[in-house]
């Protein structure tokens, strides 16, 4: 894949097939409840795209489906409150970003049915109980599991190798993902010779205090896990490695876009797509529990070249060779 094809389906709705369903279905209603705030670039991928792959499986929003939007701007007790006006809409399905707002779906009903992206460990989160036949009412899309902070120190040991000191920063109020993380980070880490750890963070002043304590020790690098916390700050992450010339590796590629170092990652619009053919399914009768969660089988690795210019950083000829998409 070239790399402008690869940068086309990272930042905007990529191709879907015709179905050729030949019948205009009866109307739904869609809620959707997303992580993120109006001001996330990610926010117009997920939603066009969604629009998009709905109208091409014969769903057209304002005409046979109705649908319902809130941005939860990475606040869990917002999305609980949101998870709970959508529900009063009475809904045909619920499609849903994140652990966060899925835990905030799950936790208002169990009978609506839900499909998710972006959520990782979903057996070990309680949100199935099984990857194969979901029981309950949600099935869905999963982007990463713990593993990938080998991947992610990897990468960052690749662009920086000088580093010996990681931190990765993400939201602690999930235990069983916050728990999953940090040992993954302290099984995989001294194996590239980093000693690395997690840092539970909230809000701004934390993410503060924890990049600006780990840029103070030499060596260092940040790993950003995904979460809709440090979604939701991402700008205020990747001005503040800048300013503190501290090298970073972001899960998301939105978060390269707007500046930051690298990332490894998967395409949100493909995530959508795929989740947009079970909307369509369910709407048309199919079972939740019939419908396996799929992982994500497609990986990039995205670099914004100016970003290590600016922080002095080399890039080897054979992580250019590797990279998926370059950003000048």
């Amino acid at each position: 894949m070239r790399r402008r094809d690869v940068l086309a389906s990272l930042g905007g709705a990529a191709a879907w097939p015709a179905t050729g369903h030949a019948q205009t279905p009866a109307r739904r209603r869609l809620g959707i409840l997303l992580v993120y705030g109006e001001s996330h670039p990610d926010v117009p991928i997920i939603v066009d795209t969604l629009k998009d792959s709905l109208g091409r499986l014969g769903w057209t929003w304002g005409q046979n489906l109705t649908v319902d939007l809130r941005l939860g701007d990475g606040d869990a007790e917002k999305m609980r409150r949101q998870a709970s006006e959508l529900l009063a809409a009475k809904p045909d399905l619920i499609f849903s970003q994140g652990v966060v707002g899925t835990t905030a779906v799950k936790q208002a009903t169990t009978t609506t049915p839900v499909v998710f992206i972006q959520v990782q460990d979903p057996v070990g989160g309680g949100f199935v109980t099984s990857l194969a036949r979901p029981s309950g009412n949600l099935t869905g899309f999963s982007n990463f599991d713990y593993t990938f902070v080998g991947k992610w120190l990897q990468l960052l040991k690749e662009l920086s190798p000088s580093v010996t000191r990681a931190r990765a920063i993400i939201n602690p109020d999930y235990p069983t993902r916050f728990a999953g993380y940090a040992a993954e980070l302290a099984r995989t880490g001294p194996g590239l010779g980093i000693r690395a750890e997690a840092s539970g963070v909230h809000d701004a002043a934390e993410i503060e205090r924890a990049i600006t304590t780990l840029a103070a020790e030499p060596q260092a690098g940040l790993i950003v896990l995904p979460d809709a916390i440090t979604g939701v700050y991402s700008r205020q992450i990747i001005d503040l490695t800048a300013k503190l010339r501290l090298p970073a590796v972001y899960a998301y590629a939105a978060q390269v876009q707007l500046g930051g170092l690298a990332a490894y990652t998967t395409s949100v619009a493909r995530d959508v797509q795929q989740a947009a053919g079970y909307i369509d399914r369910i709407l048309r009768g199919a079972a939740v529990g019939d419908l396996p969660v799929q992982a994500s089988e497609r990986f990039l690795t995205v670099i914004n070249l100016k970003t290590a210019a600016a922080l002095g950083l080399t890039i080897t000829p054979s992580l250019l060779a590797k990279a998926d998409a370059l950003i000048e």
